[in-house]
């Protein structure tokens, strides 16, 4: 996410930081888990000048529960010690944490120390190289996040006296769309409108959603990198704002097994230099119809459209492990 206070120049941040005895980082590890750290202003402000700071790489060889793959990826491995990666910070993701007494917070990329290029398996780093390379022929990448995700009425401790199963949904029933519901905890449902917008994550919809304790919430349409970044942080947002209110938020997809299961929407597209929709075909031709040269149909999507999409099914065989990594996601994205 570029903020619009970004500071610009060291002398700026160490301004905009002259009142903070610390800072947060944080960056993303190959399971999409935010890891970060406070930092001591003069520590954060010397590695700005140095270029970053040393990041233990086990984050890219443990999963979300830090236990070690047993496959060990090259660039975290016993064979390297679990060297230390080179942390960037990313200084246009400037912004506050409001829950947490406005504590100045920003991501990093993580960077070969020696070749000092972003590493692989890092996902900003690529999804820059991407969103860049996209940009030197002209297309600009934008996309748009919407959650479905359940609310529980336990803690951390009461979830793991239960084993994690039958726990407490927030409401009961199904009532999507419902302006009652919402007030049973409107504390807690408008500060993830409230927060987020604080955070530098404004949402564009929020509402609840079919079955018992679900929330829908649809994150405001910007640059694909910034949205990467914002559905990132709205997940880290909801947490810490339900762990405040005694509620545990959940984006897995399917929680319940005798109910819906939850989905994640993402909603990509193209523009020009001037801001104009590369998928969609010129008013022009909508009044008449693009024909095609083979068959004289009418086609109502721009040709890079029929690229984009090509290149979708192209290479589904090998998103498909990254969009639904379980069997019931799999069948369900298969079903449907």
């Amino acid at each position: 996410m570029e903020s619009t206070v970004a500071p610009s120049k060291v002398s700026e941040l160490m301004e905009m930081l002259r009142d903070d005895l610390k800072v947060k980082v944080a960056g993303v590890d190959v399971d999409g888990v935010l890891r970060g750290k406070f930092m001591s202003k003069e520590k954060f402000l010397s590695a700005v000048s140095a270029g970053g700071f040393g990041f233990c790489s086990v984050i890219f060889g443990w999963d979300m529960h830090d236990a070690v793959y047993p496959n060990e990826l090259l660039i975290s491995n016993r064979a390297n010690g679990y060297r230390d990666l080179l942390a960037a910070i990313d200084l246009t993701t400037y912004r506050r944490i409001p829950w947490e007494n406005n504590v100045p917070f920003f991501l990093v990329y993580f960077l070969d120390p020696e070749t000092k290029q972003p590493i692989c398996a890092d996902p900003r780093g690529v999804l820059k190289k991407i969103t860049d390379r996209a940009a030197g022929v002209g297309y600009h990448c934008y996309a748009g996040c919407e959650y479905e995700y359940f609310q529980f009425k336990e803690t951390p401790g009461s979830a793991a006296e239960k084993s994690f199963m039958g726990l407490q949904p927030l409401t009961s029933g199904m009532h999507g769309y419902s302006l009652l519901r919402p007030q049973l905890n409107n504390d807690y449902f408008t500060a993830l409108f409230d927060e987020s917008y604080k955070f530098g994550v404004p949402l564009e919809g929020h509402h609840t959603e079919t079955g018992p304790g679900v929330y829908e919430t649809a994150l405001a349409y910007t640059t694909a990198l910034r949205m990467a970044d914002n559905a990132q942080l709205f997940k880290f947002a909801a947490k810490s704002i339900g762990m405040k209110h005694g509620i545990i938020p959940s984006f897995m997809a399917k929680p319940w097994g005798n109910l819906p299961g939850c989905s994640g929407h993402i909603h990509v597209s193209l523009k020009d230099a001037d801001g104009n929709n590369l998928f969609a075909v010129s008013d022009a031709e909508l009044k008449t119809g693009r024909k095609d040269a083979a068959n004289e149909e009418t086609k109502f999507m721009s040709k890079e459209g029929e690229w984009f999409l090509a290149g979708v099914l192209d290479g589904l065989p090998d998103i498909m492990p990254m969009l639904v990594p379980t069997i019931n996601g799999y069948k369900r994205l298969v079903w449907w």
